[in-house]
């Protein structure tokens, strides 16, 4: 059994770290660019490294995606997409299955074929994110998007042809960074594209059925809105859900986002680039700024949506990797709770919009499913 995960705190035995590009994948840019986007790759690989033999002193087993060391951004810069750094984003390991979605770095899958099996999200219904792509799509049998959302689950409803091309169109999106298996619970955060999905849409695919799925709105991903470290005990921006009908009796430590006090130059940058990177020192960089909104936009993400002091990774019922050990407010929670911070150096983590829980993907943590809300 290579794949075993019911919740986030259980002691974590093996565990994929992501890995990056190396400087001189740039090698030939133009100056103003070349120099920052080197440092930042050569001090992500240094801090991947750390994170790693942190891991390992823990006892954790660690795989990475391998790279290429011959790469070069400019022998085709429309073809590289980011580096594989974040495997929760499109795979997810949900009881004893791994599940690997479209969209990510192909490194990250061959390195999980190595692994162990992997499965494929098979949808049962057909899924389109929006109105406007449900209207390129469109023939003229094809009902309108209204009745389409209100009638998605219902096949008699759709002409035959119809429905086989919806479902070919479609396809589900399973990430451990959008969806938390909490013993005999899973928590799916949803969002604008996503938000007509239902528990409907998964029960039918093992192991989804021995959950009870509880499909929730979320403002960008679960794990850079809340996080449950341990049994009665959450890591939790305000306003993320009604934490005392969800989880009744949790003890809930509130973070005020006091972070973004610590990156005030990001807010000059944000006007020039929707608010997608930040690199301290580069903030009057037009060239870099440039480069990176035309180049690496599928790098990064927006860093709103992610506020790192939640973004956490547990490693067992006493250890919490963060990445600041000098919010106090979440020290004092940890020690409440018999956890201990342990401090893991991400410096970049602005720039690639991805925390510590977002750099990893766990794979086998040492327990079974019980039942943490009776």
């Amino acid at each position: 059994m290579k794949y075993n995960i019911w919740n986030k705190w259980d002691p974590l035995e093996v565990c994929m770290l992501g890995n990056n590009y190396a400087p001189e994948f740039f090698n030939g840019l133009g100056t103003k660019a070349e120099d920052p986007l080197k440092r930042i790759c050569e001090e992500t690989l240094e801090d991947l490294e750390g994170y790693k033999k942190i891991l390992q002193d823990f006892g954790v087993k660690v795989i990475q995606p391998e790279m290429d060391p011959n790469e070069r951004f400019l022998d085709n810069p429309t073809r590289y997409p980011r580096g594989p750094l974040q495997p929760r984003d499109h795979q997810l390991v949900l009881g004893n299955h791994c599940f690997v979605s479209p969209g990510d770095h192909a490194a990250i899958q061959t390195k999980l074929e190595e692994y162990g099996p992997l499965t494929f999200p098979v949808p049962q219904y057909p899924h389109v994110a929006s109105e406007s792509h449900y209207n390129t799509l469109a023939g003229g049998d094809y009902p309108s998007y209204e009745n389409f959302l209100a009638n998605r689950t219902n096949k008699e409803y759709f002409e035959e042809f119809v429905w086989d091309e919806l479902l070919g169109f479609s396809y589900l999106h399973f990430s451990s960074a959008e969806m938390f298996m909490l013993g005999k619970k899973l928590v799916i955060g949803t969002n604008e594209e996503t938000q007509h999905l239902t528990a409907d849409d998964y029960v039918g695919t093992t192991p989804f059925d021995k959950f009870e799925i509880q499909v929730t709105q979320m403002d960008g991903h679960t794990d850079g809105n809340f996080h449950p470290i341990k049994p009665g005990a959450i890591l939790s921006l305000y306003d993320v859900q009604n934490y005392s009908a969800t989880f009744p009796g949790w003890d809930v430590c509130y973070l005020a986002e006091e972070n973004w006090d610590k990156v005030i130059p990001f807010i000059k940058l944000k006007r020039q680039n929707a608010g997608k990177w930040w690199l301290a020192g580069e903030e009057d960089n037009a060239e870099f700024t440039q480069f990176v909104e035309t180049w690496l936009q599928d790098w990064v993400g927006y860093v709103e949506e992610s506020v790192f002091d939640v973004n956490v990774l547990v490693i067992d019922e006493h250890h919490v990797c963060v990445s600041n050990p000098h919010n106090e407010l979440v020290n004092t929670f940890l020690k409440k709770h018999n956890m201990e911070p342990v401090y893991v150096p991400w410096r970049h983590r602005y720039f690639w919009d991805g925390g510590l829980h977002c750099i990893t993907l766990d794979l086998y943590r040492k327990g079974t499913q019980k039942d943490y809300f009776k």
